[in-house]
C-alpha cells in the first residue's frame, strides 16, 4: 500500500472516529428529575405543576413533558406556563409541554410546566407526567387528585328576526344567551354574523360591530339569560342567512346548542 493511500485511510479513520465522538457527544444522556404538584387557580379550576431537572452536567436537547389525564377533562387553553398542547382522545386528555422559545433545558437548570384544567366529575383524577429529552434520559411522576365539587357552564343560544324583511326597512334580530348550568360563565359575549347586503343600524350598548357583531355580557350566573338587539337594514332581496353564537372563556361541555341559525325572505 503506498504512503499516500495509507495516509488517506489514517485520516479517513480519524474523521469517522471523531464523528462518532461528537455524536455520542451530542446526545449524551441526560439524568431528569420531575415532581408533580396539584393546586387550583385563580378561578378555582385545578392545576398540576411538573417541576423538572436536569442533574447532570449534560444538556437535555428537545426537553418534552407529557401529561396523561381523564379524557372527560377539559382543557383550559392556553397552558398558564405556555408551550402546552392539548389533544383530546377517548380514552385520554394527553397534554405535551415544551419550553417556550427554547427546547433544551441546559445542565444543572429546571423548569417549571403548569396545565389547568376543569373536571367533569368527581372520579379521583389520576394524573401522570412524564418527561423526555433526546438523548434518552426521562423522568416520571403520578397523583391522585380528589375533586369534591365540579361546576359545569352550558350555553343556550336563541335567536328571534324580523321576517320576512323588506329592503330598505329595519331588520331586527334579538339573540338570547341563557346559563342553563350551575356554575358561572366568564366573559361571555353574543356573537351575530351578519347577513351579507345588509347596512348596520344600531345594537344593545356594549356591542361592536364588522361582519360580526360581538356583544359583551360579562359574567353570567346560573339561570339567567341576557338579550342583545342587533338592527341592520337589507339592500337586496331575496333570501338571506343570519348565524348567532356564545364566546367565553370558561368551558362549555357541549356545544351543540351554542349557535342559532336562521334564513330569512327579504321583500324589494
Amino acid at each position: 500500500m503506498s504512503r499516500s493511500i495509507a495516509r488517506g485511510c489514517i485520516v479517513g479513520l480519524a474523521v469517522l472516529t471523531l464523528t462518532l465522538f461528537l455524536t455520542a457527544t451530542a446526545h449524551a444522556q441526560a439524568t431528569l428529575t420531575i415532581s408533580l404538584t396539584p393546586g387550583v387557580d385563580p378561578n378555582g379550576e385545578p392545576t398540576y405543576m411538573a417541576h423538572v431537572s436536569n442533574t447532570s452536567d449534560n444538556p437535555a436537547p428537545h426537553l418534552a413533558v407529557t401529561y396523561t389525564l381523564p379524557h372527560f377533562e377539559l382543557p383550559i387553553s392556553p397552558a398558564p406556563s405556555g408551550g402546552c398542547l392539548f389533544t383530546p382522545g377517548a380514552l385520554h386528555l394527553t397534554v405535551v409541554c415544551t419550553i417556550v422559545g427554547n427546547t433544551t433545558l441546559g445542565a444543572h437548570q429546571s423548569q417549571d410546566f403548569l396545565i389547568a384544567v376543569h373536571p367533569t366529575g368527581t372520579d379521583p383524577q389520576d394524573v401522570n407526567a412524564v418527561a423526555t429529552e433526546d438523548g434518552g434520559g426521562t423522568a416520571s411522576a403520578f397523583i391522585t387528585s380528589t375533586i369534591t365539587e365540579v361546576g359545569l357552564t352550558e350555553m343556550l343560544v336563541t335567536m328571534t328576526a324580523t321576517n320576512p324583511g323588506k329592503v330598505g326597512e329595519p331588520l331586527v334580530f334579538n339573540v338570547t344567551v341563557t346559563n342553563i348550568q350551575d356554575d358561572d360563565a366568564r366573559d361571555v359575549f353574543a356573537i351575530l354574523a351578519l347577513p351579507k347586503k345588509v347596512t348596520f343600524v344600531s345594537a344593545t350598548r356594549g356591542c361592536t360591530h364588522g361582519a360580526l357583531a360581538a356583544c359583551k355580557l360579562g359574567q353570567m350566573s346560573p339561570g339567567t339569560s341576557k338579550t342583545v338587539t342587533i338592527t341592520v337594514l337589507p339592500t337586496l332581496s331575496g333570501w338571506t342567512q343570519a348565524t348567532a353564537g356564545v364566546r367565553l372563556s370558561t368551558p362549555d361541555r357541549d356545544f351543540t346548542n351554542n349557535s342559532a341559525a336562521t334564513a330569512i325572505w327579504i321583500n324589494p
